[in-house]
Parts: C-alpha cells; structure tokens; sequence
C-alpha cells in the first residue's frame, strides 16, 4: 500500500513540475529593442480561447503585440490570432467583435512555424473601444470555415487588461538610442 502511495505522490510532483516549467517561461511585458529594424516590441500574455483536458492542447490562443518605430516614435498594435493544430486551408483573417459591431482586422503577417500564428493590426481608434466593450468576440475565418469565440467575463476582463499593460509598459520605455557610424 505505501509503495502505490509512494508512487502516486511521485507521479503527482512529476506533474506538478511539468505544468509549471510549461506554464512559467514567459516573455510577456518584455520590451525588446530591435536596432538593426530601429524598433522595440513587446508581447502581452495569452489568451487560450479554448482548453481541453490535455495540459499542452490548449489552442487556438490571442495575445497583442506592440511596435514603436524609434525614428516616429509611433506605436503599432496587433492581435496574434495562434492556432494550435496545421490548418490545411489558408487563413483568410480575424475579426474582432466589440460590443454588438464586427470590425475585419487587417492581417499583416502569417506565420508558418511549429503552429500558424496570424497577425492583424488593430487601428487606433479600435484601442479604446476594447477597453470600453463589455461584449468581446474573436473570429476566425479560413477557406472553408469560420470559427466565432465568445469571451467569458474573465476573458474579457483579461483581454482588457492585457492591451492596457501592453501599452502602460510602451508608453514607460525609453527610446532607443542607436548610433550609426
């Protein structure tokens, strides 16, 4: 009996071990400088829009993305759409629902790595809108589908969160200073 509880515990810490190094290596709110692109960004925390019993099979993800051009010093923001599986078809673009009004988010960049993550620019005058919408809806749209998600309340309330710290920590960072010889 105490050998399978010996067991069962070990099992258990083993686990334990694994969500955390899964969870914990994350590079959200990082700014990093860029010099050879003239650019700083930084990432928010994801979003998983949906979550299975599998630790690691929780995709598709949202997450924002910031750029500051260090000449203008303008700031551009994106929404990372991150699907989990391949898609065989080719993703059209995501579009982001606020309150009872759909907007099509320009898709800028789609990147086919270990999974396809595609990046849409979100318009300056669609920033406070996000903050302000108590209704938020992501969708995807491919060549032979489209996917709607519904943010729950705390989805909502992280999503809001994340665009604010996102651009709380652009707005805190110093300019970039390069030196071209």
């Amino acid at each position: 009996m105490e050998r399978i509880f010996s067991f069962t515990r070990i099992s258990s810490i083993f686990l334990a071990f694994v969500v955390f190094v899964s969870c914990g290596g994350t590079k959200a709110y990082v700014v990093t400088p860029e010099p050879t692109l003239e650019q700083q960004s930084a990432i928010s925390k994801e979003i998983c829009l949906k979550k299975f019993l599998l630790v690691f099979a929780k995709r598709p993800c949202v997450y924002f993305k910031a750029e500051r051009d260090n000449n203008s010093g303008l700031v551009q923001y994106f929404l990372l759409y991150e699907i989990g599986t391949f898609d065989v078809d080719l993703p059209i673009g995501v579009s982001l629902k606020l309150g009872e009004t759909w907007y099509n988010l320009k898709r800028t960049n789609t990147d086919y790595s270990d999974t396809i993550v595609i990046t849409s620019a979100i318009s300056s005058d669609l920033i406070p809108k996000v903050g302000e919408s108590q209704n938020i809806g992501i969708s995807y749209t491919n060549r032979k589908e489209t996917t709607n998600y519904t943010l729950n309340s705390s989805q909502t309330a992280s999503f809001q969160t994340n665009l604010s710290k996102l651009i709380r920590t652009m707005e805190s960072e110093p300019k970039l200073n390069i030196n071209k010889k």
